[in-house]
């Protein structure tokens, strides 16, 4: 988790606007709007207040409040470069520090009022400090600890060729049938040596294949969905894979030809692999700490009765 997961939980909690995200960052329009929220991620990230010290260089006043350029620098510096640049010109450094100034304005006038007491606020204060604790756990737990090794990303490549050659195809059969009894039965007809084909004729619910006994020609990857994909690739001329669950229902795959495709050079696919491993090592340490958690209290119990009473406003039925 990032802190800018984190950070966009707290901007729409504030803000109730749709997710923030660069393509969405239209600074033509809803420039005020858009250029605080900037300002409020960066204050969240940085947690400075904008109080003076004696070696600080005065930009603009608030009140009793000075704004300093180490203050400026340090909050320009925690925006996307991209939104960095917006800021360059003398008059984009103007607009910013004027952004500055408008959010100090509105942040003493919310103390004058009082509104830092209100439990509202109150609430999304400890929201947000819950939200980074976690994810200052996450990270020292989880991220820190996922680390990948050069060597386990060579031998990834080398022990799944198949995953990175272009152009691989496969040429299969197959029979669907609704559940996982009726894709038994077939299993049992095959190994007593009845032909495919007439059994894909027979039996399987996929009629645009089933006519021409389950024939469903080359394919190559991504164009079945994973699970059909996964035991059709790992299955050689000849195999028959066992029942295979889908959203459709359950498939019988028999390989029947097999093109190789072009093999992907290292240097290409190291990085996807080192993104999948350690994505892959960062779930596995979540679920084990997780677990951990739970035995270490002793004290988690979900009371499912109540559950069942519960009752979601606009739930999809």
């Amino acid at each position: 988790m990032k802190w800018v997961y984190v950070i966009k939980i707290v901007l729409s909690k504030i803000f109730d606007s749709n997710k923030f995200s660069k393509k969405n960052f239209n600074f033509k329009e809803n420039t005020m709007k858009q250029l605080l929220i900037l300002l409020v991620i960066t204050i969240f990230a940085v947690g400075c207040n904008s109080k003076s010290t004696p070696t600080s260089s005065a930009l603009a006043k608030v009140n009793n409040t000075v704004i300093t350029k180490e203050i400026f620098f340090e909050r320009i510096n925690r925006l996307p470069e991209w939104a960095r640049g917006r800021f360059q010109s003398k008059e984009g450094k103007k607009d910013f520090l004027e952004e500055i100034i408008k959010e100090e304005l509105l942040y003493q006038e919310a103390i004058q009022l009082g509104l830092h007491n209100e439990k509202e606020f109150q609430d999304k204060v400890e929201e947000f400090r819950k939200m980074s604790l976690i994810t200052t756990l996450l990270k020292k737990e989880i991220e820190e600890k996922a680390v990948t090794d050069p060597k386990e990303i060579k031998n990834f490549y080398e022990k799944h060729q198949d995953n990175f050659k272009s152009n691989l195809e496969v040429k299969a059969k197959h029979i669907l049938v609704e559940t996982k009894e009726e894709a038994d039965d077939i299993i049992e007809k095959l190994q007593k040596k009845e032909d495919f084909s007439d059994l894909a004729k027979q039996f399987s619910k996929d009629t645009g294949s089933a006519k021409n006994g389950g024939d469903l020609g080359f394919f190559g990857k991504g164009m079945m969905v994973p699970e059909f994909e996964h035991a059709a690739f790992n299955l050689k001329p000849g195999e028959t894979s066992v029942p295979v669950k889908t959203q459709f229902g359950y498939h019988i795959i028999q390989v029947t030809d097999r093109k190789e495709g072009t093999m992907r050079d290292f240097e290409e696919v190291k990085t996807t692999i080192e993104k999948q491993l350690t994505v892959e090592k960062q779930r596995n340490l979540f679920e084990s700490y997780i677990k951990k958690l739970k035995e270490k209290t002793g004290k988690v119990k979900i009371y499912d009765e109540a559950l069942t009473t519960l009752t979601l406003e606009n739930a999809p039925k």
